[in-house]
């Protein structure tokens, strides 16, 4: 039975290597097709590309098709960098600036508020004074002032 079976493929050996060729054939035909396809939609998104960043993508004297519009779209990419940077550069110190303030801020407003409370306290300190004393003096006249945010009278 195996002896039929490798004469059949003897005598048929031609057309099976054959039809070997024309599928490694058909093969290789359709990888070229798609190689072709996958170029030409690479140049023209190359083309697009070089449209969109103002140069051509054509061969000019002595340069090379695509060469300039390599420049431009590498200097466009660099001012891109560039500019990202300044802006975060920027932002940074904004924010450090933004930050210094409002400490500043909330330094200024717990120096204002202890005042405000010191105040208050010599204001209490004051009043019972003159109730025990029945006399309103210098001092008095000072602490309302400084209640009131004023400069103490000299």
């Amino acid at each position: 039975m195996i002896r039929t079976l490798f004469a059949k493929v003897k005598a048929e050996a031609f057309f099976l290597v054959l039809l070997a060729v024309a599928a490694v054939g058909a093969w290789l035909y359709v990888q070229y097709r798609q190689v072709s396809a996958d170029r030409n939609d690479l140049r023209h998104r190359a083309e697009l590309i070089c449209a969109g960043s103002g140069a051509d993508f054509a061969a000019m004297g002595n340069t090379a098709r695509g060469v300039r519009c390599a420049q431009t779209v590498a200097g466009l990419v660099k001012f891109k960098s560039d500019s990202d940077q300044l802006t975060a550069a920027t932002l940074a110190q904004a924010m450090a600036d933004h930050d210094a303030r409002q400490n500043n801020d909330t330094r200024a407003a717990r120096a204002a508020a202890e005042a405000a409370s010191s105040a208050a306290q010599r204001m209490e300190m004051a009043d019972a004074q003159a109730e025990r004393t029945n006399l309103v003096d210098s001092d008095w006249f000072r602490a309302v002032n400084g209640v009131a945010g004023l400069r103490p009278a000299r």
